[in-house]
């Protein structure tokens, strides 16, 4: 690898936890109905690799991307009440995951219960919420406790999102 390779390699490496970062403020910011300026501002310090995240922020479809940009557009649909999700699959879900082992199980019973239903827009977020589920999991074996909090809090701004429609039923 050459050295500017090297070089564009740290920087995408970089933006690529930037735009993590930015696009979790962004759920909260959504939750809270809060401002997107700062977001805005550091997604576009990413250039072409933060396009897509950009576009959702902005509240747009990103098109044709395998970007995760898209499992953060769902959120933005559902909270604008575009898509909905079977509460029934959400009530025993507890946003803290203090106890990560019984949320995970929760979580999976759950989405082979939606899929055999042929729920699939609310197995797509139980299928969020146990992947995060398990990557916290995965991160307090290895020993991480506060390098771990950002997917407890991940997954808590989920969660809140989907009870916030839940409730205005």
């Amino acid at each position: 690898m050459s050295m500017q390779e090297n070089r564009n390699q740290t920087k995408n490496d970089g933006c690529s936890g930037r735009i993590i970062r930015a696009m979790e403020e962004f759920l909260w910011a959504l939750i809270n109905n809060g401002s997107r300026d700062d977001i805005i501002l550091e997604l576009t310090q990413c250039g072409d690799e933060a396009r897509p995240y950009l576009t959702v922020v902005n509240g747009i479809d990103p098109g044709n991307t395998l970007s995760a940009a898209l499992s953060y557009l769902q959120y933005v649909r559902y909270s604008r009440g575009e898509i909905t999700v079977n509460k029934d699959y959400l009530v025993n879900i507890n946003e803290d995951l203090s106890n990560p082992r019984d949320a995970y199980s929760i979580i999976v019973d759950n989405l082979a219960h939606a899929l055999r239903a042929q729920d699939y827009v609310t197995a797509a977020f139980l299928a969020d919420l146990a992947f995060i589920a398990r990557a916290y999991m995965l991160c307090l074996s290895n020993g991480g406790d506060k390098s771990c909090d950002w997917l407890r809090r991940s997954f808590t701004v989920r969660v809140l999102i989907l009870r916030s429609r839940i409730n205005n039923y």
